[in-house]
């Protein structure tokens, strides 16, 4: 089988989609043949061959959060395939898979909409260019089914629908001695919250850092990103930056040991450029207590509330507050809730799993029986998928 995957970047490019790209290549390469083609950070063209065979295209910069890579439609109409698997929102990709052959079968794995990032002159164009893509489409992929319902446009779509949960491999976020030892150098007595992510609006950090006003702990801060001045001047002005430290891009090692030597993992985003918040299961692989939001997005329902952690109003300081406090007050709480975390990543939510439900859909795609239902599936019928596929 031979699969042609589009997507923005591809590792060592760090981000959610190239994380979700590099973790379902990674974990088929012994089953598919794939040719991965993404946009380069430079203007050169670039080909990676091994067991995953990467085409970097040359990019002039960026518009509108689209690379811009003329030649990109090019190289996918140069490979064969048995089957396009597009990763979206990225009008880049979309405009190349609508160039290949209109034979060969597609799959479009539904990440995020970005219509509120393309200029509002260009939006009507492309809402229609972007309907045409997901009737040429086969097959939808999406994370959750809330995935469906949150996008303004997939929910015309549903009956192409299918479930297949992100997943992280397991065993990166388990320790060793040298982990451990990193650990036990970064603890002491005092309760420690982590935040991971980019610093830009959507995360939410400002109202983690206004809710630290209430809380007698510790706040990390692991990530960069534009707003990173603003959130130190906040953290100043409310006379908390002797408790909240920056500690901008970590590596991988490092990353692990600050997540198993935290007590409380948060994710306070707070608009629905959330999707999904793949951090909060690499919290839960590290038995953490996980706190997010009430978003429509996949985010309540990765992280159950009162189960595997709590889950907060939007941009509520005080309703963040109190939860951090809830969990810090008590120890037993915060195994027994980062227990269930782990419990349901290894159930639901491992590159494994998440591999293997990736190869039913391709099979089922390119099986001579394979028939887009035409009649719309209630949203009840998406959630039993990830109980069947799994």
């Amino acid at each position: 089988m031979k699969v042609l995957q589009l997507g923005k970047y591809y590792d060592p490019v760090v981000g959610g989609m190239e994380t979700v790209l590099k973790e379902i290549c990674e974990g088929l390469c012994d089953d598919v043949d794939f040719q991965v083609l993404v946009s380069n950070t430079r203007y050169r063209t670039v080909h990676e061959t091994g067991k995953i065979n990467v085409t970097r295209v040359a990019t002039l910069g960026k518009f509108a959060s689209c690379s811009m890579a003329p030649s990109f439609p090019f190289w996918a109409r140069t490979f064969d395939p048995d089957l396009v698997h597009v990763h979206i929102a990225n009008p880049l990709a979309e405009l190349a898979a609508l160039s290949v052959k209109r034979d060969i079968p597609m799959v479009a794995h539904f990440h995020c909409d970005v219509i509120r990032s393309i200029p509002f002159k260009l939006r009507s164009l492309y809402e229609r260019f972007l309907h045409a893509f997901y009737r040429r489409v086969d097959c939808i992929i999406v994370p959750t089914p809330r995935h469906v319902e949150v996008s303004k446009f997939v929910p015309h779509y549903r009956r192409k629908c299918r479930v297949v949960p992100f997943g992280i491999p397991l065993s990166r976020f388990d320790l060793d001695e040298k982990g451990q030892r990193r650990v036990d150098d970064l603890r002491d007595e005092q309760p420690t919250i982590l935040f991971v992510g980019r610093l830009v609006p959507y995360k939410g950090a400002e109202f983690l850092i206004r809710a630290m006003t209430s809380v007698n702990a510790r706040l990390w801060i692991v990530g960069e990103g534009p707003l990173e001045e603003s959130l130190k001047s906040l953290a100043v002005a409310l006379g908390v930056s002797e408790r909240v430290n920056f500690l901008g891009h970590v590596s991988e090692e490092d990353l692990v040991a600050y997540y198993h030597a935290a007590d409380v993992f948060v994710l306070p985003s707070i608009t629905n450029q959330e999707m999904f918040g793949l951090v909060q299961l690499e919290a839960m692989a590290c038995r953490k207590p996980v706190i997010s939001t009430t978003l429509p997005t996949g985010v309540p329902w990765v992280n159950q509330h009162g189960t595997t952690g709590y889950t907060v109003a939007p941009g509520n300081s005080e309703e963040l507050a109190g939860a951090i406090e809830q969990l810090l007050s008590s120890a037993a709480l915060r195994e027994d809730m980062g227990e269930a975390g782990r419990r349901r990543v290894e159930q639901q939510f491992t590159s494994a799993k998440m591999a293997e439900g990736m190869l039913q859909v391709y099979r089922e795609v390119l099986s001579e029986s394979y028939r887009t239902v035409e009649s719309a599936e209630p949203i009840e019928e998406l959630e039993t998928q990830v109980n069947e596929v799994y």
